[in-house]
């Protein structure tokens, strides 16, 4: 838009040394005609009528050429307006939105050191009461509970946020919980090992919509802390076949449902039976050829109870 400016700048200038030059020659033909003798032509009727004549074309001439320099003007005056305030209205916006941007992203900056501040207050509460002469041990299950709390809390908010998009505040707040998980699984150990996969699993399905990869990368992170042969381990292999299912990759969608299925899960049985309807996550894979026959033989199995 700025190029656009100068450009219509650049029009406007050059029209302008146009007409001043225009304007220039005018007013020398002017002082050239206002010096033809017309007391000659008095004498000579004929002549003079004909010089008079030559005069008032020449002058209609005239007008006509100074009513195309005034259009020229107003055009290039009014296109240039034009180009100033579209480049202006442009440019507001674009600083509006990179404005908004750099808010938003300074409000994610707040939330996650405001986070940081807060398990560090706690850190160093923690360590000034057991510094402090006479105190009592804190218990060994603690810091457990603590964490076992964190995650639940964090649980029941990615399941309440399934139900609808985020607002600004529900994206602050996920960052702040996928920091704090990510803390949590670096420091606390075995201890929250067996609820971690959990809060993982719910991760990835508040990303399935706006970002697949995030959402794969949470998924094989909880598939690496579930314990094997597990109700979390089944449910994030049938997580996973769904996403290979949506992509068309029906090779591993059906190993990943094999997988879901190496123990009897309820909750997945009933899960299948909808999925591989007309409008489920699994009727593509269900109704593709060769995997048509897998999917049969995998209900086959489940109905007489093999694992």
């Amino acid at each position: 838009m700025t190029v656009l400016r100068k450009a219509a700048l650049g029009l406007l200038l050059a029209t302008s040394a146009g007409a001043l030059l225009l304007a220039t020659l005018e007013l020398w033909n002017f002082r050239q005609w206002a010096n033809v003798p017309i007391r000659e032509a008095a004498s000579h009727r004929d002549d003079g009528t004909r010089i008079l004549e030559d005069r008032v074309d020449f002058l209609t001439k005239r007008v006509a050429d100074m009513e195309l320099l005034v259009l020229i003007l107003l055009g290039t005056s009014g296109l240039y307006a034009l180009v100033f305030v579209a480049s202006s209205y442009f440019s507001a916006a674009s600083f509006a939105r990179q404005a908004a941007q750099t808010v938003s992203q300074i409000q994610d900056q707040i939330g996650l050191a405001m986070g940081d501040l807060r398990e560090l207050q706690e850190q160093t509460e923690e360590k000034l009461r057991s510094m402090l002469p006479g105190a009592p041990a804190a218990p060994e299950t603690t810091a457990d509970t603590a964490h076992e709390k964190q995650i639940a809390e964090m649980a029941a908010r990615l399941a309440a946020w399934r139900d609808g998009p985020l607002s600004d505040q529900s994206k602050l707040q996920l960052l702040t919980d996928e920091r704090t998980a990510a803390h949590l699984d670096a420091t606390a150990g075995p201890e929250v090992g067996a609820t971690l996969p959990i809060l993982y699993l719910g991760f990835s399905r508040i990303y399935t919509q706006f970002d697949p990869a995030r959402s794969l990368f949470y998924l094989d992170r909880a598939l690496r802390l579930a314990p094997p042969k597990s109700p979390p381990a089944s449910e994030i292999h049938y997580e996973l076949a769904c996403r290979f299912a949506a992509s068309r990759d029906f090779p591993r969608a059906l190993n990943a449902l094999t997988q879901a299925f190496e123990h009897q899960f309820k909750a997945l049985e009933e899960r299948l039976a909808n999925d591989i309807e007309e409008g489920g996550q699994l009727y593509e894979l269900a109704s593709t050829p060769p995997f048509d026959k897998a999917i049969n033989d995998l209900l086959l199995n489940m109905s007489i109870g093999i694992g």
